[in-house]
């Protein structure tokens, strides 16, 4: 089979040590695999697992596709809205990086976030029009907002019309207001909306130049594709709405006037939602990034893609505004697996909305697609039942069932090796055995039917012979070290246990119902009474729960846990032992120079998180500075104020040393010379901090001289590498694997850092971010940060920036807004799950911020440290064991639902784990061969 496009010569995805040769030669292998698959099919889905690189592979896809395309025809990348600015600040590096040749390099991209926006794209002459298109999930479902495009609606209105020349005066005096254009008529006066109307659209362009109105105008104000379906459209509804538009000034004109607006805007609504349906063009290719999202056919996203069918009545399907539009498909999703088969099905069906006919259509005819599909759902059933066959075989087993030849295993991965070489097993053991086997017969057989349609690539577990992760669970995160088989949970001591024992109270009380109170009391005691409150609606990662109401018994629990919380707002934060155990190692790894990414799901926890951290860092501030200095804790604050001031003072060795061990790193980077005294001035501001300070300078007689800033650039931080080192891949970074859009991105946001400490009261009037923090009077670091829903967007990309770099923040506490298409990757190693999720592939997606290509393991060659803390002995632990589960079973029943009530938990929690080596053995394999 021949490729459908070549792979455009000069594309190259190892340039500058980007990337490993392995992870560029895969790739580029895959790349090539997708545009020979699509010679034959109408699309695939690309389905590598988070952080592997698919946007490149797909970036080398549509720039072959665009650049091999006769027509230069343009390939459109639909991207969700939150993802809008990373596509093309990737494509600016892939261009610049990628396409060594300027031949090649003459591909441009553009971002559409309207349809009209993209129909005006599409218009573009051959010599500018942009090689690929950024279009937004919802940018075809937008209202109508183009003024122009009204008006062109007007004019086909009034075409033909007898007896209106009351209606057209009356638009003379009055089109300025209703579309928002009076800078039109003030500057060409009431005239120039009848030589509009008058006017064919088309050559409005060229009516406007007249009368120098085109500056900056770089397209036609309406787009052909636009003209053409107005000309045989039915505008009566606009017309009535037009009548109503005022004929004289009266006391009621305004009112009159913006009755007829909001008529008008409402008709052009339908009117626009048809007009779109009605578009016809056709394009080489879609790319549809987070395709996870087309897995029910009735959302607007998937709605886009229906085509006429000729069994069906015409009246039941509408044609969808994409339906028909392009010749090949690529869906992009880290997940696949997460979607149920149906689901999965359902998503490759969006696949029939291609151009069926034509020279370019693929060589499988639409009845052979749907037969493959119909085979390949067929399969899927049979592997999936086959699976959960096993699933509830495996849950009848109990630990006296992991016996082989009458010898007792203890865990179950040796049993399961054991198993499998003899026939000799306890009856339950023989009952897995026999649903294993055909389950692996049903999986291997739907993974025939699937390869063609789903491309997949597992990362490596290991880098150089190192553990890529390295899984700390339970009270893990207090000891750092975690032995296999053996997890136990954090302690409940002292006066924090009878919370936590009325919560096991309550829960008895509704087994049948999810206890969300008991949830939110495992992740902070805040959020336990916010819960309460607001009955689950507080969580930012799960959908809102609502908890059944609890009987008498269980109210009455609940009652006395809330009199049994400690009374005083910082204690109860400090107190509560999961936040203690999180807080403290997040500031074992602020003293060990590591950075920290924390991931919660309630609002309030994160609050806490922040303000318990902060608090724990600044007291050990001023711990080893009074060691240090030799001062008292009160005094370190001014101490090392007034130290600090020695890395700005013009003529201090302190600034003359740092300057020049950073000046020395940075003539190896010569396309970082122009930006040489704004990386000079941010380090000189991170290094004078008071948390840089304690931590790397040692103090001569209390001072800062020369050999102190030599010693602080020499100093390892806990992965090893050495200021220096640190600084240097930073640079490098920004020399060789930034494009000139991204490079600049990160300069303006580490220049912008907040380096002092403010209070909570300041971060809400400075940073909007910053949600209510309880005493506004706290004192909070700047290097400890908190995102979530409410933080903007323009800083939440900020502090992403700013983290994936050397300087502040350090610890970032998130919510599920950081858990998808954001790199925090080169500086970061230590992730910890405060809460989890019911979802395993939330928690892959999280982790999958910290494990990319050119993670920080990468560059040390020690693990990424996953801490999953959870409370021993409580709904918690519950929670935790049927998660872990679940996670290893969710590659091989896919999509899986499962009730999470107090019942149902402590079933699935008490199951024998199933081994990583079934699991993996069962799995789809789906990569490049």
């Amino acid at each position: 089979m021949s490729e459908w496009h070549p792979l455009a010569k000069g594309i190259n995805l190892h340039v500058n040590g980007h990337i490993s040769e392995e992870d560029a030669q895969r790739q580029t292998a895959t790349a090539r695999e997708i545009l020979r698959r699509l010679a034959d099919q109408p699309g695939l889905v690309l389905a590598d697992e988070v952080g592997m690189g698919k946007t490149f592979v797909a970036l080398a896809v549509a720039v072959s596709v665009a650049l091999s395309d006769k027509r230069r025809r343009p390939v459109v990348v639909m991207v969700p809205s939150s993802l809008k600015e990373k596509w093309p600040q990737d494509f600016a590096l892939f261009k610049e990086r990628c396409l060594p040749h300027e031949g090649i390099r003459q591909v441009r991209a553009e971002s559409a976030s309207t349809a009209v926006e993209l129909l005006k794209l599409l218009d573009d002459p051959v010599e500018r029009r942009a090689s690929l298109i950024f279009l937004t999930h919802g940018a075809m479902h937008r209202g109508l907002s183009d003024d122009w495009v009204k008006l062109a609606i007007i004019q086909r209105a009034l075409k033909g019309r007898r007896n209106i020349g009351g209606l057209r005066r009356a638009l003379g005096r009055s089109l300025g207001r209703l579309l928002w254009l009076g800078w039109l008529e003030k500057r060409c006066g009431d005239d120039i909306w009848k030589n509009l109307l008058d006017t064919p659209a088309s050559e409005w362009r060229p009516l406007l130049n007249r009368r120098g109105l085109t500056e900056g105008m770089t397209d036609d104000p309406v787009p052909e594709h636009v003209i053409e379906v107005l000309r045989n459209f039915d505008t009566s509804d606009v017309f009535a709405a037009l009548r109503g538009i005022p004929f004289r000034d009266s006391a009621t004109y305004e009112d009159r006037l913006s009755k007829a607006r909001r008529s008008l805007s409402d008709t052009m609504k339908t009117i626009w939602r048809q007009c779109v349906s009605e578009l016809r063009f056709k394009l080489p290719l879609l790319i549809m990034d987070e395709a996870h999202h087309l897995k029910n056919a009735g959302t607007q996203l998937a709605s886009l893609f229906r085509v006429e069918d000729a069994k069906s009545d015409a009246d039941e399907l509408t044609r969808g505004a994409l339906g028909g539009v392009f010749e090949r498909m690529i869906f992009l999703t880290a997940t696949p697996f997460q979607l149920g088969h149906h689901e999965l099905c359902s998503v490759l069906e969006r696949f029939d909305g291609i151009a069926w006919k034509g020279a370019a259509a693929p060589t499988m005819v639409r009845e052979s697609y749907q037969a493959a599909l119909d085979e390949l759902r067929h399969r899927l059933d049979a592997a999936q039942q086959s699976a959960l066959n096993l699933d509830a075989a495996w849950g009848g087993l109990r630990l006296d069932d992991l016996m082989v030849d009458g010898v007792r295993y203890e865990d179950t991965s040796s049993w399961w090796g054991a198993a499998l070489k003899t026939e000799n097993l306890m009856p339950a053991g023989e009952r897995v055995l026999s649903c294993y086997r055909s389950t692996f017969t049903r999986m291997r057989e739907a993974e025939t039917a699937l390869r063609p349609w789903v491309l997949r690539h597992l990362r490596s577990r290991f880098f150089k012979g190192v553990p890529r992760r390295v899984k700390l669970p339970g009270l893990a995160i207090q000891t750092d070290h975690a032995e296999p088989g053996c997890e136990p949970g954090l302690d409940i001591e002292g006066t924090a246990l009878l919370p936590f024992l009325l919560a096991a109270r309550a829960t008895l009380c509704a087994p049948d119902a999810r206890p969300v109170f008991a949830e939110g009391l495992a992740s902070s005691y805040e959020a336990f009474l916010q819960t309460r409150k607001k009955n689950g609606e507080l969580t930012e990662d799960d959908e809102a729960v609502e908890s059944a109401a609890p009987d008498q018994a269980g109210s009455w629990y609940l009652q006395q846990l809330e009199k049994a919380l400690p009374l005083d707002a910082h204690e109860s934060s400090a107190s509560h032992p999961k936040i203690a155990a999180t807080a403290k190692r997040a500031l074992a790894a602020w003293k060990s120079g590591e950075k920290v990414l924390v991931f919660c799901h309630y609002v309030v926890t994160g609050r806490v998180l922040r303000q318990v951290i902060s608090g724990m860092i600044q007291r050990e501030i001023q711990q080893l500075g009074a060691a240090k200095l030799g001062c008292a804790p009160h005094e370190v604050d001014e101490r090392l104020d007034r130290l600090g001031q020695r890395f700005f003072d013009a003529d201090s060795p302190v600034r003359l040393a740092c300057d020049e061990h950073i000046g020395k790193l940075l003539l190896d980077y010569p396309g970082l010379q122009e930006h040489r005294e704004t990386l000079l001035n941010v380090a000189r501001r991170y290094l004078r901090t008071p948390s840089f300070l304690v931590r790397y300078f040692p103090f001569h007689n209390g001072m800062l001289d020369a050999a102190s800033v030599a010693l602080a650039f020499e100093q390892g931080d806990g992965s090893g590498m050495t200021l220096l080192d640190v600084l240097r891949g930073f640079f490098e970074f920004l020399e060789l694997r930034c494009g000139t859009e991204k490079r600049s991105s990160y300069l303006v946001a580490i220049k912008n850092t907040q380096t002092g400490a403010i209070t909570g009261h300041e971060a809400l009037s400075t940073f909007a971010d910053d949600e209510a923090l309880g005493d506004h009077h706290e004192r909070l670091l700047p290097n400890v940060r908190l995102v979530n829903g409410a933080t903007k967007q323009e800083t939440r990309q900020r502090l992403m920036l700013t983290f994936n770099s050397p300087f502040f923040p350090e610890v970032l506490i998130a919510s599920s807004v950081m858990a998808e298409g954001v790199d925090l990757h080169r500086f970061c190693r230590h992730v910890i799950h405060h809460d989890l999720c019911w979802n395993p592939s939330t928690l892959e997606q999280r982790t999958g911020r910290v494990d990319r290509i050119g993670a920080k393991v990468e560059q040390c060659g020690q693990s990424i440290r996953l801490y999953l803390p959870y409370l021993a002995e409580t709904q918690d632990e519950k929670m935790y064991r049927v998660v872990m589960d679940r996670e290893r079973w969710f590659s091989v029943v896919m999509g899986e639902r499962y009730q999470v009530d107090a019942r149902s938990t402590e079933k699935l929690a008490s199951r024998v784990p199933v081994p990583e080596s079934l699991a993996r053995e069962l799995a789809f394999r789906l990569e490049v061969i």
